[in-house]
């Protein structure tokens, strides 16, 4: 019987952050990692377990809400003391989860260098300069595995992807009376990037609208800041659907999947849609730490589109300051 390695694979943030990271565990697979084998446990933040039960590879994990330390602090200590992890491996994670690491004398801790617990309860830390946005927010989590495995031939590093079942019917479509064909537009986001002006897209709604299609508008509670507006314009026009605040994670899934296309700023369900294999359009900033280079989803229906600006922002908009702005008014229908 072939003993298996045990890896921790920590990421405690958001959906898009995850989907970015959960493709490194394949490279921990039977046939990859030359002698070894390895059993990978992930650790997620509270309520991403679902992203995970919903993707196509079969993963371990468990929940940590990091905005209760301490019962989080408890129940990860607990979980390490009942385990044998040989490997963690921390892509983002509060500064305790690293101290739980090295109380718990995992052997091999591996994470980036950078704020100060990294230094103190890591010992196989990683240099990256990851606001330089260099390359994409997959690769830089897929350094830190490669630690565990050594070099590995590009071959092997090719087509790793997070994929989610493919829904095969949908109670959605008959709930909320979709048509058979429609498109969705996601105009909200965190604030965490530049977007699209609320007046873009109503002017991309009505284009759309005159077209002959059916617009569905998906959304959260916290993206009524980008949507009043748009619902203002469109309140009596039964070719536009509103979704916003009404569906789950599957349902959400579900509406995407069904959908011709969706268009999407810079937020987790455009990684969504793109591990559903859907044509995405998403709209980015070319502030540097916000460029799609780095945290564009990941698939071959994905078109993105920045404004036709040479930004010199490095973390935040310069406003006023700067020759280009607003950049994004720059990014026309057109484009």
């Amino acid at each position: 019987m072939t003993f298996k390695k045990k890896v921790l694979l920590i990421r405690l943030d958001k959906i898009g952050d995850l989907i970015c990271t959960l493709p490194v565990d394949q490279i921990l697979d039977d046939g990859h990692a030359s002698n070894n084998t390895f059993e990978p446990v992930w650790v997620v933040q509270k309520g991403l377990g679902q992203i995970i039960e919903l993707g196509e590879k079969k993963r371990q994990y468990i929940e940590l809400d990091k905005n209760n330390q301490k019962q989080a602090q408890q129940q990860l200590r607990q979980f390490l003391a009942v385990n044998n992890f040989e490997i963690a491996v921390s892509f983002q994670c509060p500064w305790w989860v690293n101290y739980e690491l090295f109380k718990a004398r995992i052997k091999k801790r591996i994470g980036v260098l950078s704020q100060w617990h990294s230094f103190l309860f890591l010992n196989h830390g990683v240099r990256q300069k990851r606001s330089q946005a260099l390359k994409h927010e997959f690769e830089y989590n897929l350094d830190l595995v490669l630690q565990i495995t050594g070099p590995l031939p590009q071959e092997a590093l090719n087509h790793l992807y997070f994929y989610f079942k493919k829904p095969t019917h949908s109670n959605v479509i008959s709930k909320y009376n979709l048509p058979l064909t429609y498109s969705v537009v996601h105009p909200g986001m965190m604030g965490s990037a530049l977007n699209w002006k609320q007046e873009q897209y109503i002017e991309y709604i009505r284009k759309l609208i005159l077209q002959g299609k059916t617009i569905v508008v998906t959304g959260t509670p916290t993206d009524e800041p980008y949507l009043y507006k748009i619902k203002l314009a469109f309140a009596s026009n039964n070719q536009v659907i509103w979704l916003q605040n009404k569906l789950s994670m599957q349902e959400l899934i579900e509406v995407i999947y069904f959908s011709e296309q969706i268009t999407v700023p810079s937020t987790g369900v455009a990684h969504i849609a793109a591990a559903l294999r859907k044509p995405v359009k998403g709209i980015y900033s070319p502030i540097q730490v916000h460029h799609p280079r780095r945290w564009a989803p990941r698939g071959e229906t994905v078109t993105i589109y920045t404004p036709p600006a040479q930004c010199p922002a490095q973390f935040k908009c310069l406003g006023d300051r700067c020759t280009e702005y607003n950049c994004m008014d720059k990014l026309s229908l057109e484009e």
